[in-house]
């Protein structure tokens, strides 16, 4: 089990060197700690590539950032219409 601050971190630099099999977490949490730590897509993969089910995940923006706020809420609108096509 990897715990606090640095449990993500070192739980996917095990998984990325053979250390441990797999490593779960949040799949965008995984992504951006790969980004943080270099990593090509070509050096690991999330699975699944898309959520198993409609339950739904939160991203923590500070409260006075608008601009965030509004593009994640386009990136998801563009998503939803996307998938319905």
């Amino acid at each position: 089990m990897y715990e606090g601050i640095a449990g993500r971190q070192s739980g996917l630099e095990d998984a990325v060197s053979g250390a441990i099999d797999a490593f779960a977490s949040d799949g965008m949490l995984l992504v951006g700690e790969a980004l943080k730590q270099g990593l090509t897509p070509s050096q690991y993969s999330v699975i699944p590539e898309k959520p198993l089910t409609c339950i739904s995940y939160g991203i923590i923006l500070p409260a006075s950032d608008t601009e965030w706020k509004e593009t994640v809420n386009n990136y998801i609108r563009n998503q939803s219409s996307t998938n319905l096509l």
